[in-house]
C-alpha cells in the first residue's frame, strides 16, 4: 500500500484562511474603515471575482468528474472495476491540481502513524486497518490546528477533554485492491473501485478510523477484566466434574452398548457431571457474549466517528472540492488587492506577504502561510496589479470591475464556442 511520499517533517503553518468570503469582506471592511461606497464597491470587486473563478473551475470540475465515472463504485452493477496503477496516477495528477487550489496538502507517513499523534483521538480503542485490502492510500489535509474536544471514559459515564492536532478536513482516497485478498472477499468494498470520501474535524490519532474496513482490536485491560473471570470461575468447575468425566464415558458406553450395565450410581454420577458441563459450557458463552458486546462498543465508537464526520462522497466530493477551490482563489485575491489597494504608495511582494499575514494572525488567531505568489498571479491574469522598479500597485475600483467584466466576457465567448462545437 502506498502511504505518502511526503517527508516526515510537518509543515509548521496552515495555508488555509479560516475566514468565509462574507467574513472576509466583513473584516477587510473594518479594517480598511471603509465609507458605504467603498464597501460597495469591495463587495462587488468579491462578486466578480466568484463568478469568474467558478467559470475558470468549471471545465475542471466536468473533466474530473468524467474521469472519475470508471472508478465511480457507485456506478451501476457489482462488477469489479478495472483500474491500472498507470490510470490511478493520472486520475490522481488530474485531482491534484484541485486539492492544492483548495488549499489541500497531501499527510506525510509521520502524520498517519498513530504513535505519533499527541493524543489519541476521540476513538480511544486501538484499531487494525487490512491495508492489503488496498492498492493504494492517499490523505490529503487542510486547517491543522491544535484544538480541544471531548471523549467518554469510564464505560461512557465520564468525559473528558484533550488538546491535540486537529484538521478541519481530511480528504481520504483509497484505490482497492483488484482482485482482493481472500479474507477481504466477504467485504462491501468494490474490488478495483477508487472511494473518495471528505470528512470534517478529524483528530490526527483518529486517521486510522476513516478507513471504511477498520476493525477494533480489544484493549489488553479488557481482555483482563473478561478473561480473568472466565478463568477463575471456570477452573473450580473444571475440577469438580474431571472425576466425574471417567463415569460419564462408562455411562455412555453403556448406553451405545459398549460396556455392561451402568449402576444407580454412576448414572447420578453422570448426569452430575453433565449438568457441571452444562454449567461450564453457559459460564463460558456467558464470558464470550460480555466480549462481543465490548468489542461491538469500540466498532461503534469507529463507525459513529466516521458516520458523523462524514461531509460527501464519490461522485459528490467533486462539487465540494472544486467549491472550496474557487473560494480559496477568491479570498488570496481578495486580500492581496485590497491590501494593495490601501497602501499609499507602491510595495514589494515581501512587504505585502508580511503585512497579509501580520493582519491575518491578529484577526484569526492563526498562522497562515499566505500565497502571495498565487495571489498575485491572479491579480496579474485579471491585469488589477502594475508592477514597477518600485513595487506594486493595484488599479483603481472602477478599473478593476472594467477588466474583471471585461475577462468576464472573453470566458463566456470561449464557453459558449465549445458548447457550439461540441453540438
Amino acid at each position: 500500500m502506498t502511504t505518502s511520499p511526503e517527508p516526515d517533517p510537518i509543515p509548521e503553518r496552515d495555508r488555509f484562511i479560516p475566514l468565509s468570503k462574507a467574513q472576509l469582506v466583513d473584516a477587510l471592511v473594518a479594517r480598511d474603515h471603509m465609507t458605504h461606497e467603498s464597501r460597495n464597491a469591495l463587495e462587488r470587486i468579491a462578486r466578480w471575482f466568484s463568478l469568474l473563478f467558478h467559470l475558470r473551475f468549471f471545465n475542471q470540475r466536468e473533466a474530473l468528474k468524467d474521469a472519475y465515472a470508471n472508478y465511480d463504485p457507485d456506478q451501476p452493477g457489482t462488477n469489479a472495476i478495472d483500474l491500472s496503477p498507470a490510470e490511478r496516477s493520472a486520475f490522481f495528477q488530474s485531482l491534484e491540481p484541485s486539492l492544492e487550489a483548495a488549499n489541500f496538502r497531501r499527510l506525510t507517513a509521520y502524520e498517519l502513524d498513530p504513535s505519533n499523534a499527541t493524543d489519541r483521538g476521540r476513538v480511544r480503542v486501538q484499531i487494525k486497518v487490512p491495508h492489503d485490502d488496498f492498492a493504494e492510500v492517499r490523505f490529503y489535509g487542510r486547517g491543522r490546528r491544535k484544538s480541544r474536544y471531548t471523549y467518554r471514559v469510564f464505560f461512557g459515564l465520564r468525559e473528558r477533554q484533550a488538546e491535540a492536532f486537529t484538521y478541519d478536513y481530511v480528504v481520504f482516497c483509497a484505490a482497492v485492491a483488484n482482485p482482493m485478498p481472500r479474507a477481504a472477499r466477504q467485504s462491501k468494498l468494490r474490488p478495483g473501485a477508487l472511494y473518495l470520501k471528505l470528512f470534517r474535524d478529524i483528530p490526527q490519532g483518529d486517521l486510522t478510523t476513516l478507513y471504511p474496513n477498520a476493525r477494533v482490536v480489544m484493549k489488553m485491560q479488557d481482555k483482563f477484566i473478561i478473561g480473568l473471570p472466565a478463568l477463575i470461575g471456570g477452573i473450580p468447575i473444571l475440577i469438580n466434574i474431571l472425576p466425574a468425566l471417567s463415569v460419564l464415558f462408562i455411562v455412555l458406553g453403556a448406553y451405545l452398548g459398549l460396556s455392561g450395565v451402568v449402576e444407580e450410581d454412576s448414572l447420578k454420577k453422570a448426569l452430575a457431571a453433565l449438568s457441571g458441563l452444562a454449567a461450564l459450557g453457559g459460564f463460558l458463552l456467558r464470558q464470550w457474549t460480555k466480549y462481543e458486546r465490548q468489542t461491538l462498543r469500540y466498532q461503534k465508537q469507529v463507525l459513529d466517528n466516521a458516520y458523523f464526520n462524514n461531509i460527501n462522497n464519490n461522485r459528490g466530493f467533486f462539487d465540494f472540492l472544486i467549491g472550496a477551490s474557487e473560494d480559496s482563489e477568491v479570498k488570496e485575491a481578495l486580500l492581496a488587492y485590497d491590501f494593495l489597494l490601501t497602501e499609499d504608495a507602491p510595495i514589494s511582494k515581501q512587504e505585502l506577504d508580511q503585512k497579509v499575514e501580520a493582519w491575518l494572525l491578529q484577526k484569526t488567531g492563526y498562522d497562515v502561510d499566505f500565497e502571495i505568489d498565487d495571489a498575485l498571479r491572479k491579480l496579474r491574469e485579471l491585469k488589477l496589479v502594475s508592477e514597477t522598479t518600485e513595487g506594486l500597485t493595484a488599479c483603481a475600483p472602477d478599473e478593476a470591475e472594467a477588466n474583471c467584466r471585461a475577462e468576464w466576457d472573453q470566458l463566456a465567448d470561449r464557453l459558449s464556442h465549445v458548447s457550439v462545437s461540441a453540438d
